[in-house]
């Protein structure tokens, strides 16, 4: 190669990167989404609340996600006065997060099963307090020799 071609070649490489700069500076990359942390807070009692849900349906609406932001907001301020962040708090539990949520399946009819047995036995109890032997009988009524006195 010639001195020429050389200078040349130069020359388009200086070309070149001077239009890579001025595309950067015309074209800006976008700003990467600024991701408000708390967030990532709000997760824990989302968490929770999904798995208490399972086990009582009533709590469905108390575990919504103005809910759970309103804590993750609150949360974040503890957080960031003890250093505290988000996603690592919640990586360092992962495995126990995940065992409880593999646990919920075998867990929520065992107590299902437990509440509705308690019920059968106070149901129960209250037929044999009030004198009836079937579910749904009227009490007893009084000897009519006894009303005839």
């Amino acid at each position: 190669m010639d001195t020429l071609d050389q200078i040349a070649l130069e020359a388009g490489e200086v070309e070149k990167d001077q239009a890579d700069r001025l595309d950067a500076i015309q074209n800006p990359p976008a700003p990467e989404p600024i991701i408000d942390p708390s967030y990532g807070w709000a997760q824990i009692p989302a968490m929770v609340g999904g798995m208490l849900t399972m086990a009582m349906p009533e709590l469905a609406g108390v575990y919504n996600e103005q809910a759970c932001i309103q804590w993750g907001t609150a949360m974040h301020a503890v957080a960031t006065k003890h250093g505290w962040e988000a996603g690592e708090t919640m990586a360092r539990f992962a495995p126990e997060i995940a065992l409880t949520m593999a646990s919920l399946p075998l867990v929520v009819p065992v107590v299902q099963v437990v509440k509705a047995r308690k019920a059968a036995a106070e149901a129960e109890a209250e037929r044999k307090r009030r004198g009836l032997t079937e579910p749904g009988q009227a009490p007893a009524m009084a000897a009519p020799e006894a009303a005839q006195e």
